[in-house]
């Protein structure tokens, strides 16, 4: 028997938990993804979203920038920098949305594939809420924000797109009061989420969102379709150059500057 026969025949052998050298629970697993996110300086990745009536599908890219200001006193100020390309279909068809921030300026860029037409908007990025600059992620804070609301539970050890995944569920605690909520009512908070962390690097590989279940007559104890993100080709804190977020409205594109 050939070596590699070998090996592969002992492999299969392998318990499906043991790419964890002990399975944690899901608070001391959420501590380990949480950590991550803290320490994470950029991030690449393909991105698939689904909702209960739309799907998107392009890649990420994601940069924390360390600044210190000019005054002794003040604190190190974090600017956050990303670009956001998916594809969606639209009443023409199919359209490509990228959305860019510099840390200064939000650009959203939408092009119509079928007909060539490119609209282009920037705004400034403003505020410091759970998801400053508007629609980019800033899963450093939302992190944070599950931490603070819920509980979490260790479900299974399982495969997920060729990578061992410890799947965790968060279930929203019933007590305590939500400031995120009153400061910014048009955030829902999920009733529940899972995740897919994996067992290489402790960076979840998939996220589903469950709203609150249904109350609907006849539609007691079912919960509503959830809102799934499914990371892929991940790559972390691999460095990236300052012109990867440089945006250059293209020639002919119809420009709307809101500030």
């Amino acid at each position: 028997m050939r070596r590699w026969q070998l090996l592969l025949g002992v492999m299969a052998l392998i318990p499906a938990g043991a790419a964890f050298a002990q399975v944690p629970d899901g608070e001391a697993m959420m501590d380990k993804v949480t950590l991550v996110f803290r320490e994470m300086r950029d991030l690449t990745a393909d991105v698939e979203v689904h909702t209960a009536d739309r799907q998107a599908s392009g890649n990420i890219v994601l940069q924390y920038v360390r600044e210190r200001s000019e005054k002794d006193d003040a604190p190190e100020k974090v600017i956050r920098k990303y670009i956001v390309e998916t594809r969606v279909r639209i009443p023409e068809g199919v359209a490509i949305v990228k959305q860019l921030s510099d840390g200064k300026y939000l650009w959203v860029e939408r092009k119509v594939v079928e007909t060539g037409e490119v609209k282009v908007i920037r705004r400034r990025v403003l505020g410091e809420g759970p998801i400053p600059g508007g629609f980019g992620p800033d899963w450093r804070k939302e992190i944070d924000r599950w931490r603070k609301k819920y509980s979490f539970r260790t479900l299974r050890v399982d495969n997920f797109d060729e990578e061992r995944v410890l799947v965790v569920e968060g279930m929203l605690r019933e007590s305590g009061e939500d400031p995120d909520a009153k400061r910014y009512p048009e955030l829902t908070v999920p009733g529940r989420i899972v995740l897919f962390v994996s067992s290489r690097d402790d960076f979840p590989r998939k996220v589903e969102l469950f709203a609150a279940k249904a109350q609907a007559p006849g539609a007691q104890g079912k919960e509503n379709p959830p809102v799934s993100v499914r990371l892929t080709h991940v790559r972390l804190n691999e460095g990236l150059k300052s012109e990867t977020f440089h945006y250059t409205v293209p020639p002919g594109a119809e420009f709307i500057d809101v500030n």
